[in-house]
């Protein structure tokens, strides 16, 4: 075993091996919970495929959302949605919730690094208060522990 492992007390062994399994927790959830720019272009995805439901209800029966999303990436969203409002005869009344979808996408592409950063900086706020109080609940029982010898 290393010397500085051997110098660690018990209860920093217990920390350091808590700290880890508690770090990749933490890591797991950051994994699931990121932000990516597929997620957000899936949501702008149902969000005009709803839309267009509005307009004629039964044009996406049949595909799974899955086709879907890959038809729109492969044609190009801008494409894709302008062959949608076309096939379905969407006019100037469609406007007003296609340029909510339009302009709701950009706004969280545009705040995709910032939700990246927000959502990193509260992991590690929620890994390093827990493990810091933890440490410092360990070290006040040892000094305890040291005082009645």
């Amino acid at each position: 075993m290393p010397e500085k492992v051997k110098s660690l007390k018990a209860w920093q062994r217990l920390w350091v091996v808590t700290g880890v399994i508690y770090l990749l927790l933490i890591g797991a959830t950051g994994y699931v919970l990121m932000p990516t720019r597929e997620r957000i272009e899936r949501d702008m995805v149902f969000a005009v495929t709803e839309e267009v439901r509005k307009y004629e209800g039964l044009v996406f029966a049949g595909d799974s959302p899955e086709k879907i999303f890959e038809t729109a990436r492969g044609q190009g969203y801008p494409a894709w949605v302008a062959g949608l409002r076309k096939r379905c005869r969407i006019g100037a009344e469609g406007n007003a919730g296609f340029d909510r979808i339009e302009k709701e996408y950009r706004r969280d592409i545009e705040g995709l690094p910032l939700k990246r950063l927000r959502l990193s900086a509260w992991l590690s706020i929620a890994w390093l208060v827990p493990m810091g109080a933890l440490y410092a609940m360990g070290w006040i029982v040892g000094w305890i522990n040291r005082g009645k010898a």
